[in-house]
């Protein structure tokens, strides 16, 4: 399937697999964690909104910068300042937890390390993702991307695993153990990642830019998708413990356990679906909408943890269909040399629904908490209409 060695295909992965480790990890204790050192719901989403933005910003830049730097170069940045500000991070957070400085700066600390991780961490999935697109052919680029998302899922997997082991040694020690993970993802891939195309990748001067119409299309249905996956993100933890009446420990260890149900899902969905099945593209997007707008339906009506896993586990199979189709369809769009432009933009778009997204849902979570879920109802009747219409999806439909 593809030119990659398999120790340099495994380092890619042990990096994704991190990535997604300190994702889950992230998400599942910021709010209960946030709560106790005297922050609400609309504080996280700012931090988690600015640091987004960021994303949207550089990661365009990040694309390019694996095509005429080296894809490896950016990989290796990207590991490593996530590991810097990962350990910041969580740092700040233990100096507000133990009340050492008030809780405006820690707030201001906390949207600082969240931006300098931004910055940084954006090189990771655009450099991988161009990385592995280099070295497949067409048919076989669904089943690479599926495989770069597989990692990653993989990964969302873990955290709530190692987050409930290492719990019990403190309340931050997961994500400080994240941090040491990641530096070495850094120094692995360094050290034995062969990028295709390497050298040759300097020559590259053409600029993709959003409104190429190769692209355009496919960024505006990752940027719709994404808004109502980081709604949900952002108030699922807030949503669980107000729903079921739990104190900040018992929801953490209910909301990880909510979604390690969605990245089961979505890894069986992206190994049984995309890489066993090779659907098309735009069958890919359509069951992904589909997928999404299942798991809304079952969150908005949850009374129960039960629905409430159930419902992540939905989003997770239509998570897991929708992002591969998104990524080859933006990759199968451009040529060898544009890889990690059109990763990078794609990344962009689907790091702009977590600039859009977190705000909207908090704010639609302080009038009423199942409104959010009532909003990516609504969102996601639209994406599955866009991604049959003609015009919105002509790349997919052009690949089938």
């Amino acid at each position: 399937m593809n030119s990659l060695s398999r120790k340099t295909l495994a380092t890619i992965l042990f990096g994704l697999i991190v990535f997604g480790i300190g994702q889950t990890v992230l998400f599942a204790m910021l709010g209960p964690v946030a709560r106790d050192i005297g922050l609400d719901v609309v504080d996280v989403g700012l931090v988690v909104t600015v640091s987004a933005l960021v994303v949207v910003v550089v990661s365009p830049f990040w694309g390019r910068a694996a095509d005429r730097w080296g894809r490896t170069r950016t990989l290796t940045l990207g590991l490593a300042g996530y590991a810097v500000t990962t350990a910041l991070f969580a740092y700040v957070l233990h100096l507000g937890l133990i009340g050492d400085i008030s809780v405006y700066v820690v707030f201001g600390l906390m949207l600082a390390s969240r931006v300098l991780y931004a910055l940084v961490a954006a090189a990771i999935q655009p450099s991988a993702s161009a990385i592995v697109a280099a070295a497949t052919d067409e048919a076989g680029r669904a089943s690479g991307m599926a495989l770069v998302g597989a990692g990653f899922v993989f990964g969302t997997i873990l955290g709530p695993v190692i987050g409930a082991g290492l719990v019990g040694w403190g309340l931050l020690t997961p994500l400080f153990a994240t941090a040491g993970l990641a530096g070495l993802a850094a120094i692995a891939t360094l050290v034995w990642v062969e990028s295709p195309m390497g050298p040759e990748t300097k020559a590259a001067k053409a600029v993709v830019k959003p409104s190429d119409p190769r692209l355009w299309p496919t960024l505006l249905l990752a940027a719709l998708a994404f808004v109502t996956i980081a709604m949900t993100q952002q108030t699922l933890s807030f949503y669980v413990q107000d729903l079921l009446g739990l104190d900040s420990a018992a929801a953490t260890r209910h909301v990880g356990f909510a979604l390690a149900g969605f990245a089961l899902a979505a890894l069986a969905s992206q190994i049984l679906i995309v890489r066993q099945l090779s659907p098309t593209p735009r069958t890919m997007l359509r069951l992904g909408a589909a997928g999404l707008l299942t798991g809304f339906v079952a969150l908005g009506l949850a009374q129960n943890l039960a629905l409430i896993v159930a419902g992540c586990i939905a989003l997770g199979v239509g998570y897991g269909v929708i992002m591969p189709g998104l990524q080859t369809t933006a990759s199968l769009a451009v040529g060898q040399a544009e890889q990690g432009a059109a990763a990078g933009l794609v990344s962009a778009a689907m790091a702009l629904g977590f600039v859009v997204g977190p705000i909207l849902g908090t704010s639609l979570y302080y009038v009423e908490p199942r409104l959010p879920f009532l909003m990516a109802i609504g969102l996601s009747i639209g994406l599955l209409a866009a991604v049959a219409s003609d015009r919105l999806a002509p790349v997919a439909r052009r690949i089938g």
